[in-house]
């Protein structure tokens, strides 16, 4: 019946003139002519032309000014613009026209109120005395909770840009603030211009200030962000700049300061990036810089204690793989120099594999240098051990080069993996005298593994239970170069079963050794995953390069175990520990992490047994992170690190926000209470507000739509 009047409707609009034919369609439940030139059309009236659609429940046309008077209440859609209003006098193209006491809401977001609003050449709403929040009002006499008050305000419907003249701002009608002009990006804008969400700082040592970004799009693939930040303390300019090149992208930030804290200027600069350079090569870089050793922490842009600054070109297919990278690093430790870490790194290595008789041959070849711009000659203290070595200005290249070949097998179940490695170093060295100047070793390895994986399924779950067997043995030929990146090695699942234990290239666990080991899983129908694990490794002879605490000191080595239990994807709980014979734990970390609708946790403890080779190694500390959600329109968050060895917390954090639909409150206080020769404990408190239904500040939606008003 719709499809019949809408026919009958541009039949009687053709008779009225051309122009109202060919760019309007009438539809509606009654249609007569009033005289030669009126058309009259009442009961569910639509009114379309191209993507603008009016509903009133009467129009009338009037061919000799060309004119739609409506009777509302009316609605005019034009995109993700929507007018409602009382009365209008329009064209029939719904481009140009006067609406009277109307509404005007922008992307279901900001609605401005007004006695009257012009639409212009379908681009321009002008709109008198108005009245804009995004905040839901319900009635006539219901105050909203902020709104902006205006003599008058064009929107541009093109530029998606809101021009107010005469502005106040009120909060809860109180006047708070005036501007003579004001210019803001509608909703639909997501790149504007002007001024971000501001933020109010109070640190215990700049003292009160307040940090107004303000956004500078530069094109469709760049922009720059400038954030003043005053205080009685600081004068900072921090700064953003992103591009986004056909081929990847460049991220730079940092600031520009000048304080009471330290005399002279202060700064930092971090940027990073990544290029797709044709043939599978990927060029990345980044650049870590600062003026001074305590400048990140004091303005908490960021917690690391050393920087590094790379440069590396990389290329990853099938059958081989290459990559080069040159890094810098930088201490920010106190006590520690960067002129001994070594500073410079350098490392050059290309993989490629073979299919070689049923198995994978992989061959490959790094080069390795480290430079020390100290000149002091290295050093090794009287009853030397492997962590009493200090390089000093020790300077380093190394030539390697490697063969491995790998081959599986299964027979009845049986599982069996053949391994075989035979590698290659050649290792020169300067300012050190007490090793000769060039060294070379050649490091043969073979291993084989035997798996046999049992698996059960009945109603409730699946059951696995896999036993593991595997006997290695390596060897050195030649000579033993000083060991400085195998300190810090640990015993966990992922090398339990490796040639050499050591986290690095120089040292190499020796000689014939036995690992056993038992897996075993539960996947759970009901939701519940539940996941055991133990190692142990046996060797011939004691390896007496490694620290007490891994667990790899003696012949036998403690027991590697670990345990995971989960539920859907709402619950994990993980722990990991080296445990001895007698059941003394070496070390342990257990993690959970749960996270609701309504909250989320995540924490860890991690002991680790004091060292007596290595100084400091002692360790315990809680970690705490989470949030919860009261209800929609409240929410907490928190964090905190406890050091048991100090009996101190070393951070702690909370914050509380508040969110609708027309507004963002967010309040922080957070404490670091580490201290050194060079920095203080810190208190942050932090406070943001932001009005939202512009594009700084994104209503909420679909969260909010099932309390509108009824």
């Amino acid at each position: 019946m719709l499809r019949v009047l809408s026919l009958s409707a541009g039949i009687l609009l053709s008779t009225l003139g051309p122009a109202a034919a060919q760019n309007a369609t009438l539809v509606a439940d009654t249609i007569s002519f009033d005289g030669a030139n009126r058309l009259v059309a009442s009961g569910a009236v639509e009114v379309l032309y191209g993507s603008t659609r009016l509903k009133a429940s009467r129009v009338v046309y009037n061919q000799a000014t060309d004119k739609l008077s409506i009777e509302g209440p009316l609605t005019l859609v034009d995109g993700d613009t929507i007018v409602v209003a009382d009365e209008a006098e329009i064209s029939q193209d719904l481009r140009d026209g006067v609406l009277e006491s109307a509404r005007v809401v922008l992307a279901e977001q900001l609605q401005l109120a007004a006695t009257e609003v012009n639409r212009v050449s379908g681009r321009y709403t002008q709109l008198y005395k108005v009245a804009v929040t995004s905040c839901h009002v319900c009635g006539a006499d219901d105050l909203p909770l902020w709104q902006l008050r205006a003599k008058g305000i064009v929107h541009d419907q093109d530029a998606r840009q809101l021009y107010f003249d005469s502005v106040q701002l009120r909060v809860l009608d109180i006047p708070v603030f005036y501007l003579p002009k004001l210019r803001l990006p509608d909703p639909t804008l997501d790149r504007a211009a002007g001024f971000l969400v501001p933020s109010l700082r109070t640190n215990s040592q700049l003292g009160t200030g307040l940090k107004l970004p303000y956004f500078i799009p530069i094109g469709d693939d760049k922009d720059l962000t400038l954030t003043p930040y005053f205080s009685s303390s600081t004068a900072t300019i921090e700064f953003r700049y992103r591009q986004a090149f056909a081929s990847g992208d460049l991220n730079v930030r940092g600031a520009l300061t000048d304080d009471d804290l330290v005399s002279g200027q202060r700064s930092y600069l971090f940027a990073d990036g990544s290029f797709d350079l044709g043939r599978d090569y990927t060029l990345s870089f980044d650049i870590e810089q600062t003026s001074d050793d305590t400048y990140l922490i004091d303005y908490g842009y960021n917690a690391k204690d050393r920087l590094d600054s790379a440069i590396s070109l990389e290329r990853v297919r099938a059958d081989d793989a290459f990559d080069a990278t040159l890094t810098y690093f930088k201490s920010l430790r106190s006590g520690e120099q960067t002129s001994t870490l070594p500073p410079l790194v350098g490392d050059l290595r290309y993989t490629k594999r073979l299919n070689v008789r049923g198995g994978t041959l992989d061959l490959s070849g790094d080069i390795h240098a480290h430079q020390r711009f100290s000149g002091t000659d290295a050093t090794v203290q009287s009853g030397a051990t492997p962590f009493s070595f200090a390089p000093a200005g020790r300077d380093v290249t190394r030539l390697s080069a490697a063969a491995l070949y790998q081959k599986g097998w299964v027979m009845d179940g049986l599982s069996i993996d053949f391994d075989a490695r035979i590698g290659a170093d050649i290792y020169t060295s300067g300012d050190d005298l007490g090793e000769a100047d060039t060294l070379s070793r050649a490091t043969p390895a073979s291993s084989i593994t035997l798996r046999y994986p049992l698996a059960k399924n009945t109603d409730q779950a699946t059951h696995i239970l896999e036993p593991v067997l595997q006997i290695s043995w390596a060897d050195t030929l030649g000579d033993t170069p000083r060991n400085e990146d195998s300190t810090r090695s640990e015993f966990d699942e992922g090398n339990l079963l490796s040639f050499s234990r050591f986290s690095g290239q120089d040292a190499v666990e020796t000689g014939l050794r036995t690992t056993v080991g038992l897996n075993y899983s539960r996947t759970g129908k009901d939701g519940w995953h539940y996941a055991l694990s133990a190692g142990k490794s046996f060797r011939a002879d004691t390896d007496d390069d490694f620290a007490a605490t891994t667990g790899l000191v003696n012949r036998s080595s403690d027991w590697l175990l670990a345990a995971q239990v989960k539920f859907n994807d709402a619950l994990t709980l993980t722990n990991r520990a080296v445990v001895q014979d007698d059941l003394t734990f070496q070390r342990n970390d257990l993690r959970l992490s749960n996270q609701t609708a309504d909250w989320r946790l995540a924490s860890s403890y991690y002991w680790s047994q004091a060292d007596t080779d290595l100084p400091n190694t002692d360790f315990a500390e809680l970690t705490l992170d989470g949030s919860y959600r009261f209800d929609r329109y409240w929410s907490a968050q928190g964090d905190l690190r406890y050091d048991f060895n100090e009996s101190t917390a070393a951070r702690a954090g909370f914050g509380v926000s508040y969110e609708n639909e027309c507004i963002v409150v967010g309040a922080a206080v957070s404490r670091r209470f580490t201290s050194s020769t060079n920095l203080d404990p810190t208190t942050d408190f932090d406070l943001t507000v932001s009005l939202k239904g512009f594009s700084t500040g994104r209503s909420r939606g679909t969260m909010e739509k099932s309390h509108r008003c009824n």
